[in-house]
């Protein structure tokens, strides 16, 4: 008997991935390529050129892809049945949806990116052998944001702005920068690092952190701050140690609120693993429910950047 057929579409900011994925998890392909961000129209046709690569690599015919799954860098809105994604030129209210079932003749099924990310942990990741019922997948890079899985089911809000943790205040003090991108997003992003790590070099100038950014051109960056720890770098260690801490307090509140059993760490600073992981669960222990805070696991992500395309194909295949 045939085993059931998505394709799985990981539309990002700069780049997307396309892969065909069989009910059972197991995946047939993957393609990526650079995202256009020059427009809807540039980003649609890059869309349906790497559906179409994504299928021919998986050497299957399109009869047997069932459905289509997206996830967008931003929120699919489900009353309008529109996406809007701030990191892309030109999308605020894209009928995504429409658009694709026209172009691609499946069921098309959109939803955000950190929920697929979450589908796709509860699948084959964490979950995979013992599932696992409530989860949060925290993505941590440019901004933060939070898949949420609650007894099985994606929670995607009423206009699909659930998970939006860049969002959670855990300062008492406001500052502008919190109005535009959020307070934990300010204290605990990637951008953050670079900009605490700039502030502890006036301090300490012969850190490892400098020799690093004059090696790469002049570029300070969390790449920089996170090898830079990994060798022993004590100002490295202790910016690593303030961002954990600040994105601790954040998970917390999430720990308190929806009481998960797992919350995974992804994205680009969930590459430095236990420097960020360490101080982070330590934070959570402090600050957040005692029982739900104690009973929670912490890990890290190890789907890579397979996880949009199991996850989005994930959700079509529950939703086809």
């Amino acid at each position: 008997m045939r085993t059931t057929l998505a394709l799985g579409l990981d539309l990002g900011g700069t780049k997307i991935a396309a892969g065909v994925v069989d009910s059972s998890g197991r995946l047939l392909s993957a393609v990526r390529v650079p995202t256009p961000a020059a427009g809807v129209k540039g980003d649609l046709a890059a869309l349906f050129d790497v559906a179409q690569a994504a299928v021919r690599s998986a050497k299957v015919s399109w009869s047997r892809i069932r459905t289509v799954g997206v996830g967008v860098p931003g929120a699919f809105d489900p009353v309008t049945e529109t996406v809007w994604a701030p990191n892309l030129p030109g999308w605020t209210r894209t009928p995504l949806k429409c658009l694709l079932e026209k172009s691609l003749a499946r069921p098309v099924y959109v939803e955000g990116d950190r929920n697929v990310q979450a589908l796709a942990e509860a699948w084959m990741g964490v979950g995979r052998g013992q599932p696992v019922q409530n989860l949060v997948f925290f993505t941590v890079g440019t901004g933060i944001g939070a898949g949420l899985i609650v007894d099985g089911k994606v929670v995607s809000g009423t206009r699909g702005l659930a998970g939006a943790a860049g969002w959670m205040a855990v300062s008492d003090e406001w500052h502008p920068m919190f109005a535009r991108i959020g307070c934990l997003e300010s204290q605990g992003a990637g951008p953050a690092v670079a900009r605490f790590a700039q502030r502890l070099l006036r301090e300490n100038p012969r850190s490892m952190i400098k020799i690093l950014t004059e090696a790469r051109g002049g570029r300070l960056t969390g790449e920089v701050v996170t090898e830079a720890a990994r060798q022993g770098d004590r100002v490295a260690r202790e910016v690593l140690a303030e961002i954990g801490s600040n994105l601790g307090r954040g998970v917390a509140n999430i720990v308190s609120l929806l009481n998960p059993e797992v919350v995974v760490l992804g994205g680009g600073l969930g590459g430095a693993g236990e420097l960020i992981l360490e101080p982070l669960r330590r934070a959570v222990r402090k600050w957040g429910q005692p029982l739900g805070a104690r009973q929670v696991r912490i890990v890290r992500s190890q789907l890579g950047e397979d996880a949009g395309i199991l996850g989005a194909a994930r959700y079509a295949l529950i939703a086809c």
